[in-house]
Parts: structure tokens; sequence; C-alpha cells
């Protein structure tokens, strides 16, 4: 099974064109690199298969709102009911009726040091969401993949949205990081550990869960400005870190040509 997370994984992060985001919550957007209509995947990075406990990203935002905010997370799933994307034989459920397994999320954000550091944690929640299993695979579609009408194009994993509301946080700064975290077999704050699932063919769910990411070259970003191309994460995984940051501690992980500009795809909105 580590085999197959690696292999999803790897997939994952080569990646898919992005076209697509949904419908900001009523009030000030003051960040967004969603596109809209949202595609049917992005390259995506998880916890479990990259020894991750949190990941994030640097923001600027536009505008003076800052209060009562919402951030819309795009998510990407690569988890099936039955069967793997490795072995090409993910099944779930009945053609174009969504399944969903639930992950609690912890969503925190910080404050910018000096030169782009983790500065004072100025809020953070945790909520249990709803997460999509990946669609079946398609007849229409190679390598195991599953068939999008909407984009006329086969993918991986799954793209999805999920929104966090009434973040009311105090002295918001022009500039934040903003982070995702949750648990998997192996990985996050608190490693869930070997559980019946894990002896299934399909995987436990969380394992094969990744956010999503945009590279510069796809020109998701409308609202605000990402002030660095190096994301944010805690994680053990070597190669994120061959031009700089600290493996096992949240901060700026650099490495060009393992991220290539890559960030986590977010929309902020305030009042």
């Amino acid at each position: 099974m580590r085999t197959a997370k690696i292999l999803a994984a790897t997939l994952a992060a080569a990646g898919a064109l992005s076209v697509g985001a949904g419908t900001a919550s009523a009030g000030e957007v003051i960040y967004d690199n969603i596109p809209s209509p949202l595609p049917g995947n992005f390259a995506s990075y998880g916890n479990e298969a990259y020894s991750m406990s949190q990941f994030g990203g640097e923001v600027e935002f536009r505008g003076t709102s800052r209060n009562n905010l919402t951030v819309r997370v795009v998510m990407s799933s690569w988890a099936c009911q039955r069967g793997n994307v490795s072995e090409q034989t993910c099944e779930s459920g009945l053609r174009k009726m969504k399944k969903y397994f639930s992950v609690p999320v912890s969503f925190a954000i910080y404050s910018v040091g000096p030169e782009n550091s983790v500065g004072v944690k100025l809020w953070e929640r945790t909520k249990s969401f709803k997460m999509e299993y990946r669609p079946s695979v398609s007849s229409r579609c190679s390598e195991g993949r599953w068939y999008d009408e909407a984009q006329d194009a086969c993918y991986h994993g799954k793209a999805f949205v999920i929104k966090l509301t009434g973040m009311t946080v105090r002295n918001l700064p022009s500039k934040a990081i903003i982070s995702v975290a949750y648990n998997t077999t192996a990985h996050g704050p608190n490693p869930i550990g070997e559980t019946p699932c894990d002896k299934t063919s399909a995987g436990c769910p969380y394992d094969s869960l990744n956010v999503a990411v945009s590279e510069p070259s796809e020109h998701t970003l409308s609202i605000g400005a990402e002030p660095t191309e190096d994301p944010f994460v805690d994680s053990t995984y070597p190669e994120m870190f061959c031009d700089g940051g600290v493996q096992g501690t949240f901060g700026p992980a650099s490495c060009p040509t393992f991220w290539e500009g890559a960030q986590p795809i977010f929309e902020v909105t305030a009042k």
C-alpha cells in the first residue's frame, strides 16, 4: 500500500491544468487563486505520501475588509471506495452519485515574520468536513482515470472545495500564512495509526487525500498577491528542502525543482 500511495502522490504532483473555482461567500474577496469554473483536478500534495503534518502558503490581501473571514480551500481526492488508483481499479458508488468520507481538518492563520518566516499563530479551528471519493474508472479514459463531462477530460484525482466560515481574527495584517492540517495513518499532527481500512485494497481514504496546488504558469491568482514562491510545510520528506528550509518544522520549503512555485489554492473573503 505504501508503494501505491507514493505512486498516486507522484501522479498527483505531476498535476493537471487548472481552469475552475466557485462562487465567493458574501463579503469582499480579499485573496483568490481559485479559478472558475473548477477543473476536474489540480496538482496536489498529500500528508501520507509526503510525510507532512501541515501545509500552507503565504498570501497578501487586497482591500480593507479584515473581519468575519471565510476561507475556501481546494482539495484533491484520490480515494476510492473499492480498488485503488495505482492498480487502475477505482470504484466509488454509482455513476454521477457522489460518495463521501469524513475528515477533521485544522485551519490556522499566522502572521508573517522576518524574511517570510512563520510568525505568531493568530487563529486556529478544527472542523470535520465531508470529502469526496474520486469517481470510478471510465472506459473513455486510459490509465484508470475518471471522465469529467464538463471539461471533456480525464483525471486521476478529483478536485473539490471545502469552506470554513466565521473566522474572526483581531488585527489581521495585510500578509498572512494560511495552513491546513489533517491526520493520516502515519502522518499529520496526531497520526491515526493502523486501522482495518489499511488492510483493504482501497486503503484508508484519508491517506489518499491531498491539498491542491497551482503553479505560476497556470495564472490562477486573480485577487491579492503571493509574496513568495515557497510553500509552507511541516514535513520530513527531504526532497522538499533542496534549497532551504527545516525538516520537521512548519516553515517555508525552498526547492524550485520540486515545487516549481506551487501554492495551495485558497479563496479568502471578509466583511
